[in-house]
């Protein structure tokens, strides 16, 4: 089990870091990243999926505070704050250099996301399940790496980004620019009508939401191939 302090140490993280991403977001006046962090902020509801006894099988520590339980089984807040934060800041920001990412690696920049995307989570991961006994997996030791299933590694990667190339998308569709400096405006935006407005944020937001559905989908099919559960006190 965790320790109360920890959990509580690990939830004010979760909430500061979205904080911090919001306070980002809003500086940069642009309706597209406002729209992918909005989807972002939302994405509790894959994670809910996520956690089901037919894709992670995970259980959360009792102590976390929830953001809702039904038949025992939480959703704890401070996953929502950071799935809200992971796969919303870091994501507009890697779309905000775009082009820069593009100069120094050229198409192997995808190939760079993916790599960077997928040695984060083990750092991340790994000691909050193996130490602090956050959460726990019901998967086989063979499909583990110190508690956490190392098919998270690749589809951490493949999460972010698709999310990356789906703001990305949505920055050129919406013609809204990315380059603006980090405390600046884009003028473009800023006299965009509300439609432009609106419509940039729908598809930042839909661009979030699509690429965790197509990604769901791929992991999917390797957990009906390789099926690597063990028992689980979760009902469902």
């Amino acid at each position: 089990m965790a320790d109360t302090i920890v959990v509580r140490i690990f939830e004010l993280l979760c909430v500061g870091l979205w904080l911090a991403g919001l306070r980002w977001i809003r500086r940069q006046k642009n309706p597209v990243y406002s729209g992918a962090y909005f989807g972002s902020s939302t994405l509790f509801l894959f994670d809910w999926m996520f956690n089901s006894n037919w894709f992670f099988r995970v259980e959360f520590d009792a102590k976390f505070i929830d953001l809702w339980r039904i038949q025992g089984v939480s959703e704890p807040l401070a996953m929502a704050f950071n799935y809200a934060f992971y796969f919303g800041a870091p994501v507009v920001l890697l779309a905000h250099h775009r082009e820069a990412i593009d100069r120094r690696f050229g198409r192997n920049g995808w190939l760079v996301v993916f790599l960077g995307a997928c040695a984060i989570l083990p750092l991340f991961e790994c000691p909050m399940v193996s130490w602090a006994h956050l959460w726990t997996y019901y998967q086989k030791p063979g499909f583990e790496l110190w508690g956490v299933p190392w098919s998270n590694i690749w589809y951490s990667g493949v999460l972010t980004t698709t999310c990356y190339g789906a703001v990305r998308l949505a920055v050129r569709w919406a013609r809204v620019p990315v380059g603006v400096t980090a405390g600046g405006s884009a003028p473009e935006a800023a006299t965009a009508s509300d439609e432009d407005r609106w419509r940039g944020m729908a598809m930042g937001a839909a661009g979030i939401w699509a690429a965790f559905y197509v990604s769901m989908l791929l992991q999917l099919a390797w957990y009906a191939l390789t099926q690597p559960w063990v028992a689980t006190p979760r009902p469902f």
